[in-house]
């Protein structure tokens, strides 16, 4: 799951730029409603349009989108899909390069946080959408999948956070299994105990050890504190309730012993993957990770953060967009819609949320294992509307890179919540206003 992304402010100018220039060329395109190509354009001489797409799915979610894309080929003969994995740590690096360098697929996943930093090369899609198309989808996530008002991707899910446990842990430690923690106060007495009766590391926060920003944004929030002020050129969370909240990953490793201070990547998950770790926060895909695995888990809503007074948790989702620059923008936006609204393979074996109102409301999701494993809860928090979304800025690394840093030194008790949190506020202020 890591990202990397350049962060220049040069980079930023170049692509505004030269998406601005795309941008026009694509929206040419889909003047008199039509949209670009689809019909002739690109098509292989035999009528049948090929399109280029590329996705950064790997393992489950990888094999549950190569199924999806199979059944569309299979089942469509003038449109057909080539589907290209691009390696996660690079997707948007590569991404961005190929929008401002004329080499963009037809059709490209997005997450709905990026939405900002390619927004300007992107296909506008309201002409090009099938009539009603919006009512096809859950509302809440269909609002929380456009940018400033306007439709530049589908969604095809929502992935929040939840929180995975150890049940064979939790019997060995004399708790019941079928009662997780469902507050702070729980959560502390449930790892107190683990820490005392058993061998076992008791709670990861980030089992990464990568993406501590995401919860700490919805857990900020919970307590009532701000990340980033309204417009999104300053930081917030360099305050009494950021460092109080940053005083907590701190204390987990280094003053309550619920966890290593060892901020190592991805030590977290292979503790609990090993049956070494009890507790940790983890996102929809880890469905599919813990289906190998040879003890008994749960799921439950992560509502676990000290001072919580609104449930929240991290959540993001997968969006299909349309680069401006393609000539095959009508046939795109077709195949946009066919996935993402033929997605139970997204939910059953994927494990994300699906988006579509009628997937995610029919009887073969709600049938299946995993909708009592952990999509009848993760469906509950949405319906209850504790989804965090994460700011999308021009370069979310702006904010993402001080936070994820700051943590990761408190964690491994190399620095205190009181000098790295006022700092890193600082460093993402200087970064949204550079």
């Amino acid at each position: 799951m890591v990202r990397k992304q350049s962060d220049s402010s040069a980079s930023r100018r170049r692509f505004i730029k030269v998406a601005g220039a795309t941008g026009i060329a694509g929206l040419a395109g889909c003047l008199g409603g039509g949209g670009g190509g689809g019909g002739t354009a690109g098509s292989s001489g035999s009528g049948t349009t090929t399109l280029q797409f590329w996705t950064l799915f790997a393992g489950g979610d990888g094999e549950a989108m190569k199924s999806m894309v199979d059944q569309f080929n299979e089942e469509h003969d003038s449109i057909q899909v080539e589907r290209q994995r691009q390696p996660f740590a690079e997707y948007y690096d590569k991404l961005f390069t190929a929008m401002t360098g004329g080499n963009a697929p037809d059709l490209a996943v997005f997450h709905t946080t990026e939405l900002q930093r390619f927004v300007q090369a992107m296909q506008p899609l309201g002409d090009l959408l099938s009539s009603g198309a919006s009512d096809a989808y859950v509302s809440s996530i269909w609002d929380q999948t456009q940018f400033d008002g306007s439709r530049v991707a589908l969604p095809l899910d929502t992935h929040p956070n939840g929180l995975y446990y150890n049940k064979d842990i939790f019997e060995e430690a004399g708790l019941d299994p079928e009662s997780p923690p469902t507050s702070f106060s729980e959560l502390t007495e449930a790892a107190n105990t683990i820490e005392s009766e058993t061998d076992k590391l008791a709670f990861s926060p980030d089992p990464y050890n990568l993406y501590q920003v995401r919860q700490y944004i919805a857990w900020l929030r919970g307590r009532g504190g701000t990340f980033l002020n309204e417009d999104k050129t300053s930081a917030e969370f360099g305050d009494a309730e950021g460092t109080a909240l940053g005083e907590f990953y701190g204390n987990i490793t280094n003053e309550w012993g619920w966890d290593r201070p060892d901020a190592t990547e991805n030590r977290g998950t292979k503790a609990f993957r090993s049956g070494d770790m009890a507790m940790t926060i983890n996102g929809t895909w880890y469905y599919g990770v813990l289906q190998s695995q040879d003890f008994e888990w749960g799921m439950t809503q992560p509502f676990v953060g000290p001072e919580q007074s609104t449930d929240l948790t991290w959540a993001n989702s997968h969006t299909l967009g349309v680069p401006a620059g393609t000539d095959k923008a009508q046939a795109a936006t077709e195949v946009a819609e066919w996935l993402t609204q033929n997605s139970l393979t997204w939910g059953t074996d994927a494990g994300h949320l699906p988006a579509a109102s009628g997937v995610l409301e029919s009887d073969d999701l709600r049938s299946a294992t995993v909708w009592e494993k952990t999509l009848s809860t993760y469906n509950e928090m949405a319906q209850n509307g504790a989804l965090a979304y994460m700011p999308s800025t021009e370069n979310n690394q702006d904010y993402q890179r001080p936070v994820n840093k700051a943590i990761q030194q408190i964690y491994s008790g190399q620095a205190e919540a009181a000098d790295v949190i006022p700092s890193a506020a600082e460093q993402v202020t200087s970064n949204l206003q550079g």
